[in-house]
C-alpha cells in the first residue's frame, strides 16, 4: 500500500510546484483538471445611488413660501408707488371740490392741501418780495399737486432752504422745485405747476374746479385773484 501511495503521489504533481524533469504535458493537464478552486458567490456591487428627489409635499411648501414672500414684497412696493402717483382717499377726480372758506387762508401764509381735489390753495401776499415768495401775485391760487415731470405728488416743504430762503414746493422724486406760486425754479420738470380754476360764493366758500386746468407757466402769480376779482370773474363769465 505504501508503495502505491508513493507511486500515486509521484504521478500527480501539485499546483505551484515545478514539474519533475521529464514529466509530460499530460501530467500537468491532469493536475490542473484534478484541482478544484473554490470561488465565492458572485458579489453584485449596486450602482451609486442617485440623490432621491425631495418629497412632493416639501417641494410644494418651499414653492408656496417663495411665491408668498415675493407677493408680499411686490405688494409693498406697489403701495409706495401708488401713494406717489395716486394718493389714497381719492374716490373720483375731475369736477368741483369745496376747499374751505376764504378766511382759512392767511395772506402770505403757508399753502393748505385738500386731498380730494389734489390741490394746494395759497393766498399770495404781494408784499412778500423774497425769492420764492409770491412772485408779485395777490390773492388766491389753486395749484395741482401733480408734478409736470412724471406726475409725482409735490408737497410744500417748509424746511427746504435755497438761496437763503426756506419754504418751497419740492418734488420728492427728482427734485423739481417751485416757488409759493408754483413757478419752476430748477429741476427736470418741463414747466411750472399747473393751476385749477377757483370760484367763491356769497358766503366766502371756495370751490376748485379740477376739470378746468391751465398748464403752468411764468405767469402763475398773475393768475392769483382776490375775493373781489373772483366774484367779478364769475359775474362776467
Amino acid at each position: 500500500m505504501a508503495n502505491e501511495s508513493e507511486r500515486s503521489g509521484a504521478a500527480t504533481p501539485s499546483i505551484g510546484a515545478s514539474p519533475a524533469a521529464g514529466s509530460s504535458a499530460d501530467a500537468w493537464r491532469a493536475a490542473l483538471t484534478a484541482r478544484r478552486t473554490e470561488v465565492s458567490a458572485e458579489v453584485v456591487v449596486p450602482p451609486a445611488q442617485a440623490h432621491a428627489p425631495p418629497d412632493a409635499e416639501v417641494a410644494r411648501f418651499i414653492l408656496g413660501a417663495f411665491w408668498t414672500g415675493l407677493g408680499v414684497t411686490l405688494a409693498g412696493s406697489l403701495g409706495g408707488f401708488l401713494d406717489f402717483f395716486w394718493p389714497r382717499g381719492i374716490k373720483r377726480f375731475g369736477g368741483p371740490y369745496a376747499v374751505g372758506h376764504v378766511d382759512d387762508y392767511e395772506q402770505g401764509g403757508v399753502p393748505l392741501f385738500t386731498a380730494a381735489a389734489q390741490t394746494w390753495v395759497v393766498n399770495l401776499d404781494p408784499g412778500d418780495t423774497r425769492y420764492g415768495g409770491s412772485d408779485g401775485g395777490a390773492g388766491y391760487l389753486a395749484l395741482w399737486r401733480k408734478c409736470p415731470h412724471l406726475g409725482c405728488s409735490v408737497p410744500w416743504n417748509p424746511s427746504f432752504a435755497f438761496e437763503g430762503q426756506t419754504g418751497w414746493f419740492r418734488c420728492p422724486c427728482h427734485g423739481s422745485t417751485y416757488t409759493k406760486s408754483g413757478i419752476r425754479v430748477f429741476g427736470p420738470a418741463p414747466r411750472s405747476m399747473d393751476t385749477f380754476e377757483l370760484t367763491v360764493d356769497d358766503a366766502g366758500n371756495l370751490t376748485v374746479h379740477t376739470d378746468r386746468v391751465t398748464p403752468g407757466g411764468p405767469d402763475n402769480a398773475e393768475r392769483a385773484m382776490t375775493v373781489e376779482q373772483l366774484r367779478e370773474a364769475q359775474a362776467s363769465g
